[in-house]
């Protein structure tokens, strides 16, 4: 299991965790720790995050983008996607 409060900014909560077919976490969504989803919606507030996995297994976490709707985040990196590979 993925220890997220690792991988998450300080200042941000995670939201939404993408796992691919083998249990890998491939993305998760994040807002700020004291937001609402509507304050992160009126905001854009919500960040899209890819985890990715070092040679000596370290887990890290690159930000691809961020904004109002979470839904329009998955699309534009094709999240659904890449969790069906």
């Amino acid at each position: 299991m993925t220890d997220l409060s690792a991988l998450c900014p300080k200042d941000e909560q995670v939201w939404v965790t993408y796992y691919n077919r083998r249990n890998e976490l491939l993305f998760f969504l994040a807002a700020p720790a004291t937001a609402s989803s509507t304050m992160a919606a009126q905001t854009g507030a919500f960040s899209l995050y890819a985890v990715t996995t070092g040679a000596r297994g370290a887990q890290k976490a690159k930000k691809l983008g961020h904004g109002r709707n979470p839904t329009e985040l998955e699309a534009k990196y094709h999240v659904v996607e890449k969790i069906h590979e």
